[in-house]
């Protein structure tokens, strides 16, 4: 009897040690960060340590700070006699969300077709159900209204469900100042 009971805690303790190999919280920031490191290389990033004049088409900078956040601005439509965007400003943006993976697929577009009427949020709220650190940091990065910019953005930066996933993301966005 003592035996049987030896064989079958040890088939439990066996079972329960081969379960518990799942991937650990480390390893899933590890496999984002070459995630990341990969796209910048197969896309031919050039990233740089400080905000350029004019940007090459490749040309990304790293938000200061931040590990693994890359803005690239597109600068034809910013108003830069406006107020800069400030914490608490209403704000109207559109987005394209896409995976960082290999052969990737837009997951959300912009348009008025395909996504309906921009969102509005304020901005650094991390209430609002459009919160995205992540953005907030391209908008003050970006600072005028009609900023347009691609960004790499890490889990940790983006909504709840990327951070609690693990997963990065890159985004196009292109926001307006409401109240001014």
């Amino acid at each position: 009897m003592m035996k049987r009971l030896w064989i079958i805690g040890a088939s439990f303790l066996a079972i329960i040690l081969v379960g518990c190999k799942g991937t650990t919280y480390s390893k899933l920031l590890k496999d984002e960060k070459n995630l990341i490191k990969n796209y910048i290389s197969d896309h031919g990033i050039r990233v740089l340590d400080e905000m350029p004049e004019v940007w090459g088409e490749k040309d990304y900078y790293a938000i200061p700070g931040y590990d693994n956040i890359y803005i690239h601005i597109i600068t034809d439509e910013i108003d830069s006699t406006s107020k800069p965007a400030e914490l608490g400003d209403k704000i109207v943006l559109r987005y394209k969300k896409y995976s960082l993976k290999p052969y990737s697929d837009t997951i959300r577009y912009w348009t008025t077709d395909d996504g309906g009427a921009p969102i509005e949020l304020q901005l650094g709220n991390a209430t609002d159900q459009f919160y995205c650190a992540g953005w907030t940091l391209a908008i003050q990065t970006m600072k005028y209204s009609g900023g347009h910019c691609h960004l790499i953005c890490p889990s940790k930066l983006g909504f709840v469900e990327d951070n609690s996933s693990v997963t990065p993301y890159g985004y196009e966005l292109k926001f307006k100042i409401k109240n001014h």
